[in-house]
């Protein structure tokens, strides 16, 4: 009798998870694993991404990007080795103290060389902000956590690496003479320099942009549980283009006497890039642990889909570009029956219409 094929995702032979394994169909780990077989199959069907892109200071450019590009190799999919929850090896030289994972590391070879971290951020279509409007003004939550922010960084530093005079030179009226960093009266006084200071250094260095972040969308038939036909789509920003999440609110602050987690963001990208500039390795934890401005640490920031679809607006936000029928293709060898989704309250009432007399 015929065994029957294990579970797999498309596209990923080589990974520090087995997916035979049902442990690596839990949230935590489907939510990271599942972009990236989406990634692999959208390659097979030689079907580019969405690559969201730094333009100018007020604007984004979408276009489109190569699967080859975003995991930085030409090799086929089985051939490269997919490190999830992983550390990329070569930004321990930029800093002094412990390098975060970042949710995937592409890599190649055996022993693997390691050849482009990217974060993962997979996001539902729409969300409670757009859900009662038209479709073609849907837009996804993004709620960004430390680590994106500090491999924006460490990925910026590494680009400007041969321009660190011209980036000091940039940053040192800004920062030289600041006494206190975690100080929120001095350092709120110093947020519209530093913010004009970066959009200077973005706008001098945006030819150096890498892609960073994939972001997955996954949409649904307006807030109901149904997939939309046209339900599955990748779009990847690049490190500059992620500082559109939070620059219009640090340059347009509603309290200039506080610093919101937007003007947190700013302060922080611009001294980690001007500490970067004046040394080979910076210490981060004054800077990412520190630096707080009286606001959680639980994460960065976050942006509504109203006004994630500005930035991120094109014809494949509106009609993505695969069908829910292609999942199977996908999610393989009966992957989905280890799935575990999380037991809500407020789910189970939804769908228990037996407990209010069959009525929805």
């Amino acid at each position: 009798m015929p065994t029957s094929p294990a579970p797999s995702l498309f596209g990923i032979a080589r990974s520090n998870r087995n997916f035979a394994d049902p442990y690596y169909w839990g949230k935590n780990q489907f939510n990271s694993a599942f972009p990236v077989a989406l990634a692999c199959y959208m390659r097979s069907k030689e079907l580019p991404l969405v690559y969201v892109k730094f333009k100018d200071t007020s604007h984004t450019e979408v276009g489109e990007l190569a699967v080859s590009e975003l995991f930085g190799s030409e090799l086929p999919n089985e051939q490269l080795h997919f490190a999830f929850e992983a550390r990329f090896d070569h930004f321990r030289s930029f800093v002094h103290d412990e390098l975060p994972a970042i949710d995937l590391v592409v890599g190649t070879g055996d022993p693997v060389q390691q050849l482009r971290p990217i974060e993962v951020k997979l996001t539902t279509l729409p969300d409670n902000t757009t859900e009662s409007l038209s479709e073609d003004k849907y837009g996804a939550e993004l709620v960004i956590r430390s680590a994106t922010t500090r491999y924006m960084a460490l990925s910026m530093a590494q680009a400007v690496e041969p321009y660190k005079a011209r980036v000091q030179q940039i940053f040192d009226p800004v920062f030289a003479k600041v006494r206190n960093f975690d100080s929120k009266v001095e350092m709120a006084k110093v947020v519209p320099l530093a913010v004009a200071a970066l959009e200077l250094f973005l706008t001098e260095f945006k030819h150096l942009q890498t892609p960073l972040l994939m972001q997955p969308i996954w949409k649904t038939v307006g807030k109901s549980p149904v997939l939309a036909n046209n339900c599955l789509d990748v779009f990847v920003w690049s490190d500059f283009a992620l500082t559109h999440l939070f620059l219009e609110s640090a340059r347009n602050p509603r309290d200039a006497l506080a610093i919101s987690r937007y003007a947190r963001a700013a302060l922080r990208l611009s001294r980690f890039l001007y500490e970067r500039s004046k040394s080979n390795k910076v210490f981060q934890a004054p800077i990412y642990d520190g630096m707080t401005f009286d606001n959680q640490n639980d994460k960065e920031f976050s942006i509504a889909g109203s006004r994630s679809r500005e930035l991120m607006a094109c014809p494949r936000l509106t009609r993505p570009a695969i069908s829910k029928d292609e999942i199977k293709n996908i999610i393989l060898g009966g992957g989905q029956k280890h799935l575990s989704p999380e037991r809500r309250f407020d789910a189970i009432l939804y769908f228990s219409t037996d407990l209010f007399g069959g009525t929805t």
